[in-house]
């Protein structure tokens, strides 16, 4: 129930039990001043009956007939001239016709017992009479009358009971009631209603702001300012309102921040989680692939090693010159290249796990060119392959010099390898403006187009140098990568039986290790 009609309920409840007791004692208050005009009316006319009789008796030289009579002759005009009624009566009668009635006889009674008025509200054929009877006392002008009654002066001779209609009295006093009902009415509803609206316009407007505030609240929303100006304890809690939404705001910001900063550190401690498990995922990876790849590769330079060796022992110092130089270089080469798959797998395996340390410095390009091509001139002079290098002396660059070595050297190696005879490497420095580039070009057997984005994968080889040159399959894959942990790129062109091009792109914002 709301709290305005609860409100509304109660004033009217309280201003009907008030106009109640109200009108209750009004009613009351009519009646007693209904008896009251009675009695007065009454009175007056008794008085007025007294009067008479006394001017009679005391005139009795120019008047007749005696007080007596004259009263009853009174009484018999009153009651064809008026509505009212009186009538004068004894204990002690002369007159028969006087007799008392029972009320006339209880009033003499009483007044014999010192009474001096008595009064009572009769009802005759539905309509209601107020009686009045007061005793009349034996004067000087009485006895000339009444002495031989053996009355005295002051003794009780009768007395006069007069009968007012309240009719008409009780008409007035309903059209007064009927009056009064009508302003009470009109007063209870005007008090509801003003009480009412003042109750709306001072209070439960002012509630209904704070409820919709409260509900709003409730369903999280705290953009309702409140702001109600009555100087009194609706304004108090208005701004008890007002600073407890402060409060949630301010600790709402406060568990927003304290779970953003939580948040962000279970996404780092996930996101490390997450980069370690890639990463343990990837080395076990590896090492699966490592296992495979070894139970291939190692098969045959070891079954050569196996099988040369014990050509060797079985035949001990009688094997033939041929044969003895065969099976040696057989089994050199075959150990060397097994040599090499261990360091290139050491090598990948320290690349793939992120456990390879860089230091970038400036490289004389040029120079550690020349040097690796050094160590290649006997294979490039047996198969008269021309080498020229397009780098302008002092030319530096900023890299890793152990792992940047390992580049150029495989690619120089590679391109030495896969070339024809009458072939030709060249090596060039180029640049732009985010990297230094270094191309080798070759004529040598090419790459098949479909197995272009195929080469820096572990252990693939292209299909068109598998069974006539010998090799790991890891080269292009750890060149790959080291150019990774340059944050380069690696680029590379190739036409099958025409040679290939291999870019490697070194950003130029690499930062020396002495310059941190």
């Amino acid at each position: 129930m709301k709290l305005t009609f609860k409100l509304l309920i109660s004033i009217t409840l309280v201003t009907i039990v008030i106009i109640l007791a109200m009108t209750n004692v009004f009613m009351e208050s009519q009646k007693k001043i209904l008896l009251q005009q009675a009695h007065t009316q009454a009175k007056t006319m008794f008085d007025m009956i007294v009067v008479t009789r006394q001017w009679v008796a005391e005139n009795r030289d120019q008047i007749q007939p005696v007080p007596a009579v004259a009263t009853k002759q009174l009484s018999t005009y009153a009651e064809k001239m008026t509505d009212f009624r009186f009538h004068i009566t004894s204990l002690q009668l002369i007159n028969p016709e006087n007799a008392p009635d029972d009320y006339e006889v209880n009033a003499l009674k009483l007044f014999e017992k010192g009474a001096k008025e008595h009064q009572e509200i009769i009802t005759l054929k539905g309509d209601r009479y107020y009686r009045y009877m007061a005793p009349l006392y034996v004067n000087k002008a009485c006895m000339e009358c009444h002495d031989y009654q053996g009355y005295k002066i002051g003794d009780l001779r009768g007395g006069i009971s007069v009968t007012i209609p309240m009719k008409s009295l009780e008409k007035a006093m309903q059209v007064n009631n009927r009056n009064y009902q009508i302003i009470g009415f009109t007063a209870f509803a005007g008090i509801v209603l003003t009480l009412t609206l003042l109750l709306r316009m001072m209070v439960l407007k002012n509630l209904d702001t704070l409820t919709n505030a409260a509900v709003s609240y409730k369903t999280g929303d705290f953009s309702k300012k409140l702001a109600i100006k009555t100087g009194d304890e609706i304004q108090e809690l208005s701004e008890a309102f007002e600073m407890m939404r402060h409060s949630i705001l301010e600790n709402e910001d406060r568990l927003k921040e304290q779970l953003a900063r939580v948040t962000g550190q279970y996404q780092s401690v996930m996101q490390e989680l997450q980069t370690t498990n890639d990463e343990l995922k990837s080395i076990n990876s590896f090492k699966s692939d490592i296992l495979d790849s070894l139970s291939h590769e190692l098969r045959t330079p070891l079954t050569k090693i196996i099988s040369y060796s014990e050509l060797l022992v079985a035949q001990g110092l009688d094997c033939a010159p041929d044969v003895k130089e065969k099976s040696l270089a057989t089994i050199a080469k075959s150990a060397r290249l097994l040599n090499t798959l261990f360091s290139e797998i050491i090598t990948l395996s320290r690349l793939d796990s992120n456990q390879y340390p860089y230091h970038f410095m400036p490289l004389n390009i040029g120079k550690l060119t020349a040097e690796i091509a050094s160590d290649h001139e006997k294979e490039m002079s047996d198969k008269n392959i021309e080498f020229s290098m397009d780098i302008r002396d002092g030319s530096m660059i900023t890299a890793d010099a152990e792992s940047f070595r390992h580049v150029l050297m495989n690619l120089i190696s590679n391109a030495v390898k896969f070339s024809r005879n009458d072939g030709f490497i060249k090596v060039r420095l180029k640049s732009n403006d985010e990297y230094n580039i270094i191309e080798v070009e070759d004529s040598g057997v090419g790459i098949p187009a479909d197995e272009l984005e195929l080469v820096t994968k572990r252990f693939f080889r292209a299909s068109n140098v598998k069974r006539e040159f010998s090799g790991t399959g890891l080269g292009l894959s750890i060149i790959s990568r080291i150019v990774e942990g340059h944050n380069g790129a690696l680029e590379i062109e190739s036409e099958q039986n025409k040679g290939s091009l291999f870019r490697v792109l070194i950003p130029k914002n690499l930062v020396a290790d002495d310059e941190h």
